[in-house]
């Protein structure tokens, strides 16, 4: 019984429950598949199988392999030169197995076919085949692919490990005894012409993955496997154990065995051909047959490419086999195969044909077999410039060696590599005219791509309605009918041939105009494609081709490119048509991107913020964690970067390209630490209650340690790994023997005595013999590895030992808390002490401002995180080099690359950064550095802008050139309220007791007045500053009570104690609004009434009461009639100013109300809620709407014209004048924040970077106010 049949079929589908749900998705475009891979593909119908009689032995012993019990010898590698039938062999095996319903799956390589050329096609179309051949395997990796959503573009070992391994481990644990009752369980995948493979370090990844199938329970998954000998080939299984393999050499079977298959093959082909053609009974003779049987071997290429010459109608059989017979003296197998077909085109031809047929050769068949991916007749006729019929003449006396389709659109290949490596083996120009000179022919075929990029490529490519559509959203469809094959080539393949060509120093002009018009389309269409991450290759490439300081201009634009790209490659993914926008309103104002792509911003986008000048040291930032960064750090050969989060999860990015390469559900709480192994093989992790294992190439967890630990870290050797724990003790753990080999507990004050408080951090000595912990207590200890002593204990600093390191050369110690310190490991001696730096404001808690030190790999520098957010880098002198600002929160982990050349920094704000430490910038200052801002309101002209940061400090801005007109400074607490007055000229500001008065002119503080003594003394804080209409009152609550002050005669006319029952902690007055002077103030509490005051007169004129919950929100018709008010039932009432009764209630939200509003003619009443609605109701006819927005809305009020709606959001217009006429149903948002974007039309826009997000917004008119958490402010002008 076979699996196949044993497990089928399945009724799974593709709709997989979730929590108790069902999602749909679509697994074809979720894991599509190489076209032409699988052996019995469209592609393979034709292909050669093994006849009867042949290839006796070798199929026996594959056979015997695959029935093996055996767990070992997974793999069986068949390798042999070129043309010696391994493919021919592989169809064979695949048929058989298929047949015997134990294929699993099949893979067929071939370099000139760009899906079967790469290995990221690999696993998913295995995966893909195996839902097909085990439907009982299907709904494991349905759901794997389910989890891992773009699965497709990530990491080799990811997609072995998340689309195979992982489902079937799954599969056979979940299915054991049904699978251990088979008599035969093993599952065979053939994968052919390895060495086809694009790419020698994915070749070796994919050998050394294989073997890791292994490890599926109950299942014998085998590997039947082909290649050429190719060095990365040999190497990669020279890496695994002898045991993970079998190998048999085909050009190493005996000359008999061969000649006895080939001859069997060639008699039954020329006897067909003979049929087909008509050719006489005798043709060829068997003498002649024996000769082609001796010339063949031992290729079977020859033979087969022999046959297809026969058969071809273009050509007589009897005059191609005199040509074949006359080359049969010729030394090289490959001679004899390809001369008599170069040969026979020339012959009989005059020197004038022959010249011409030679150009026309390399101008049409080089450039086809040249080409990095194959291509369709009518694809290669526009890229080359030439008419369709051209090409097909040509092709004709080809067609033994490429496969030309009758279908125009599908494209030619080669029928076996070996033709190519001819045609370019410089000896081969010796023996005939029609070879491929490389460098000319890649020249051409650079010129042609740049010309079909030039003709094609604009923005907006695909027509997309929206600058913030994601990628995914596209129907491929779509994408392939705007970018057609010849321009997907193009994009993809111009820099490869630019650097494999000849003179190319006479199209660099050319290649410069061109990027300086199309680089952002050429990008563009790469994301389109889902290639963005190859551009980061693409571009390194030609910044090595041209060569920098002969093309300082190029080298430049490069750079800039670069930069660019690496800046925002995580959002062009996401939405390709941000390139225009955010990644261009964002670029730094002086770099030649800046100046050269200005006019593509969007016109939305009327006024740009403020942004850097020049690049600066960050050159990337990494988001995606959903929580705190608590440890960062590099693999040993730095192409990986791996950081834990309290979210429970490990991310591994790719440091060259800046793509996330993997991600590890691994505890479930906090990450607390991660380490990499000194081979780079392994992963630690630790959390609350383990420390895991987890293998680098498959992402798979190899061992658990039931252990809570905070820090981690390998010994050199990788034998050992240390983890310190929360109750004081440091475990080592042998790796070998999986266990704990000593438990050192040596926080001690004295002999027996032991303080069981945090480590926080440790290190091993370079040399492995010393381990240093640093603790809570502020200790370090010392221990000696090798004697299990304890060598030394310093008592660094009052606070806690936060972080420690070893320099590399061993000969420093630093240390991380309160105080950055240096120490002797020779001595244990202080060697130096440095203090926080001059940008701090904070005071310093208990846990130090240092949380986080390490050194560089020469162990010159070292790198600080602080709790400040900012990270900084020192000599050894304790001078400091250069300070990174960027991250908002505290920085828990910084480390070098192992060059040195990038520091890598995680932080609470949940985001990486990477810095490159050879970018030196002038260093910010405080004008240009403060602490994050809180609010910001504008006046209510929209001149200026005042915006509060928690260094209890306001700036007033110029709201129409974005600079600081003042910064003002006086609050010796935390600033609770601002506003301004109605003409814009004076600005108050509240805190505890005291409000202060700023000329905004001047820049001036005119007065503060104290509340804390005197009369009417009061002390808490000062909330809710309201302005009367003509700015002659300010109306202010403070502990319970409203105040009034007469501005004018800058004394407090009244001071009116609310009638309400107060309580400690409560009684706030949580809304407060003021009508026209000289009539009535309103105030609402938690007790469920409203007051209304005579601001002329002073004492309480009515108490309105009809609410059994907390009224929070007021607001008077501007005719002062009418006050609307709302309270926590989720209802509006509309209460008469002259007989206070309620007019009419209104039961709308589903969430409390927020904000209410009357628009400026008294005809709309508008009502902001935290259930993201705006209801609207027209007061004459009682016409009523309700719109939906993408957030709370917490601040609402109509514009001077009350054509649009201000919220804390953004703005909404209007299409009609409010209360002209009923209202209409069709409004349309105008400018909104919605998380990290600004939406117009209710569309994404603009997509915001971490650091242009903001703490607080404000709105007037289309200009946006954005507080950050850097202390700036930027300024967006936004139109619809």
């Amino acid at each position: 019984m076979s699996l196949a049949s044993s497990f089928g079929p399945s009724n799974s589908g593709i709709q997989i429950g979730v929590n108790n749900g069902s999602i749909n998705f679509n697994l074809d475009q979720e894991l599509p598949t190489a076209e032409g891979a699988a052996f019995d593909s469209y592609d393979h119908q034709h292909e050669e199988r093994c006849l009867p009689g042949t290839r006796i032995e070798v199929l026996s012993q594959i056979q015997e392999w695959a029935a093996s019990q055996d767990h070992g010898k997974c793999i069986f590698w068949l390798n042999g030169m070129a043309g010696t039938g391994k493919s021919t062999i592989s169809r064979t095996v695949a048929e058989i197995f298929s047949q015997a319903n134990s294929l699993g799956a099949s893979f067929f390589f071939k370099r000139s076919e760009a899906d079967r050329a790469s290995a990221k096609g690999l696993f998913p179309t295995i995966a893909k085949q195996l839902t097909v051949n085990i439907p009982r395997l299907r709904p494991y990796i349905e759901q794997a692919v389910l989890d891992n959503l773009g699965i497709k573009e990530k990491m080799l070992q990811e997609q072995f490990s998340k689309l195979l391994l992982q489902p079937l481990r799954n599969f056979g644990q979940s299915n054991p005894s049904t699978l251990t009752s088979l008599p035969w369980h093993t599952v065979i995948m053939v994968i052919d012409a390895l060495d086809e493979c694009t790419g020698d370090n994915d070749i070796r990844l994919i050998l050394h993955l294989l073997p890791k199938l292994q490890k599926v329970d109950n299942l014998q998954i085998r590997v039947f496997l082909t290649s050429r000998p190719e060095l990365p080939i040999r190497l990669g299984f020279s890496e695994l154990a002898v045991q993970d393999h079998r190998d048999l050499i085909l050009h190493e079977i005996p000359e008999s065995v061969i000649k006895h298959d080939i001859s069997i093959f060639l008699r039954q082909r020329l006897s067909q051909i003979r049929t087909e053609s008509l050719l006489p009974d005798n043709w060829p003779g068997d003498e002649n047959v024996e000769k082609l049987v001796t010339l063949s071997i031992p290729l079977f290429i020859f033979a087969a490419t022999i046959c297809r010459i026969f058969a071809d109608p273009n050509w007589d059989p009897m005059d191609s086999l005199d040509e074949i017979l006359a080359h049969q003296h010729d030394q090289s197998n490959m001679d004899r195969t390809y001369l008599p077909i170069l040969d026979q085109p020339l012959n009989g031809q005059t020197d004038k044909q022959r010249k011409k047929l030679v150009e026309e050769f390399q101008h049409i068949i080089g450039p086809i077999v040249m080409l990095e991916s194959p291509l369709s007749v009518g694809s290669i006729s526009r890229l080359l410039e030439l008419p369709e019929r051209a090409i097909q003449l040509r092709l004709t006396p080809f067609h033994s060696v490429l496969k030309v389709p009758t279908e125009r659109n599908v494209p030619i290949c080669l029928f076996h590599m070996s033709f190519r490596d001819y045609l370019v083996d410089p000896a081969t120009s010796s023996k005939t005219p029609l070879t491929i000179d490389v460098k000319a022919t890649h020249y051409r075929l650079t010129i042609q791509c740049l010309s079909i990029c030039q003709q094609n490529l604009r923005k907006n490519i695909c027509e997309l309605p929206s600058y913030g559509i994601q990628r995914k959203s596209i129907d491929r469809s779509s994408i392939d009918h705007y970018i057609s094959p010849e321009l997907h080539y193009s994009c993809r393949h111009w820099i490869s041939h630019l650097a494999q060509g000849s003179n190319m120093e006479e199209i660099f002009d050319q290649v410069f105009a061109f990027l300086k018009e199309h680089f952002l389309h050429w990008l563009e269409a790469m994301t389109l494609l889902g290639l963005v991450s190859k551009t980061i290759e693409m571009l390194c490439l030609l910044q090595k081709t041209i060569r920098g300081n002969q093309y300082p201009g190029m080298f430049e634009f490069l750079y800039d490119a670069k930069r660019f790209l690496l800046k925002n490659l995580q959002i062009v993914d996401d939405a390709p048509l941000q390139l225009y926008c955010s990644a261009l309103v964002f670029v730094p104002q002086k770099t030649m991107f800046r100046t050269q792509f200005q006019s593509d911003i969007p016109d939305f986008a009327f006024r740009l913020p403020k942004v850097k000048e020049t690049w600066n040291s960050e050159i990337q930032i990494l988001e995606g964690h959903k929580d705190k960064v608590n440890s960062v750090v590099f693999s040993p050969n730095g192409v990986l970067l791996a950081f834990g989060s309290h979210d429970g999860t490990i991310r591994m990015w790719d440091t060259t390209t800046g793509v996330l390469q993997q991600t590890i559900e691994a505890h479930f709480d906090l990450v607390y630490s991660v380490a990499f192994s000194p081979d780079g093989t392994l992963l630690a992790s630790s959390s609350n209650e383990t420390v895991r294992l987890w293998e680098i190439v498959t992402g798979a967890q190899i061992q658990i340690f039931e252990k809570c630990s905070h820090t981690l870290a390998f010994s050199p050797d990788g034998v050992q790994l240390a983890c310190g724990s929360s109750y004081g003790g440091v475990e080592l753990w042998d790796l070998g023997k999986r266990e704990a080999e000593h438990i050192l507990q040596g926080h001690a004050h004295g002999l027996g005595e032991y303080d069981l408080t945090e480590v926080n951090s440790v290190a091993f000595s370079p040399d492995g013999r010393l381990l240093a912990c640093g603790s809570a207590d502020g200790t370090i200890h010392f221990y000696n590895i090798r004697t299990d002593t304890l060598q030394q204990v310093h008592n660094s600093q009052e606070s806690p030992t936060t972080s420690v390191a070893f320099s590399p050369d061993g000969k420093l110690l630093v240390s991380g808390g309160k105080t950055i310190r240096l120490w002797d490991t020779a001595t244990g001696a202080l060697m130096q002490k440095i203090q926080r730096d001059s940008l701090s404001q904070m005071p310093v808690n208990q846990f130090g401002s240092f949380y986080s030190v390490a050194f560089s790999a020469n162990s010159a520098l070292l790198a600080s995180g602080s709790q400040k957010g900012d990270v900084q880098i020192w000599d050894t002198a304790g001078v400091l080099q250069q300070t990174f600002l960027g991250h908002s929160e505290p920085v828990y982990s910084v480390i070098f690359s192992p060059n040195g050349r990038f520091l890598a920094s995680g932080s609470a704000d949940r985001t990486i950064r990477l810095w490159d430490t050879a970018t030196v910038v002038p260093q910010q200052s405080l004008e240009d550095y403060s602490s994050p801002i809180d609010l910001v309101i504008f006046s209510s002209d929209g001149r200026l802008l005042a915006s509060v940061s928690r260094d209890y400090s306001l700036r007033l801005w110029n709201a129409g050139t974005g600079t600081i007109l003042h910064l003002l400074e006086g609050h010796l607490d935390p600033i609770r309220s601002v506003a301004f007055s109605p003409n814009g000229e004076i600005l108050v500001s509240s805190g505890s007791e005291t409000i202060y008065f700023w000329d905004t002119t001047a820049g001036t503080l005119q007065k503060a007045i104290d509340f804390s003594s005197g009369p009417t003394s009061q002390k808490g804080e000062i909330n809710s500053l309201v302005f009367s209409p003509d700015g002659g009152m300010l109306a202010f609550h403070l502990c319970g009570s409203i105040f009034l002050w007469y501005t004018r005669t800058n004394k407090l006319l009244l001071l009116l104690v609310v009638g309400h029952t107060f309580k400690i902690g409560q009684g706030q007055v949580d809304a407060m609004e003021s009508s026209l002077d000289n009539v009535p103030l309103a105030s609402s509490s938690d007790n469920e009434t409203i007051k209304v005051w005579s601001t002329q007169i002073g004492p309480l004129q009515d108490i309105y009461q009809g609410y059994s919950d907390w009224v929070n929100s007021l607001t008077f018709s501007p005719n002062g009639a009418m006050l609307a008010s709302s309270s926590n039932l989720k209802t509006i009432k509309l209460w008469n100013m002259q007989t206070g009764i309620i007019q009419r209630t209104f039961m709308c939200h589903s969430h409390w109300v927020c904000s209410l509003a009357f628009s400026p003619n008294g005809v709309m009443l508008a009502a902001g809620s935290r259930d993201k609605t705006i209801e609207l109701w027209n007061m004459v006819n009682g016409a009523h709407q309700t719109l939906k927005v993408t957030g709370a809305v917490t601040e609402l009020k109509f514009d001077q014209d009350g054509s649009h709606i201000v919220t804390n959001l953004g703005t909404l217009a209007l299409q009609a004048p409010c209360g002209s006429h009923p209202l209409r149903s069709n409004m349309s948002p105008k400018v909104f924040i919605e998380k990290n974007w600004i939406m117009i039309d209710g569309k994404k826009a603009l997509w915001l970077p971490p650091e242009y997000r903001p703490t607080c917004s404000a709105v007037s008119g289309d200009i946006l106010a954005l507080g950050h958490a850097s202390g700036l402010v930027s300024f967006l002008g936004i139109g619809a």
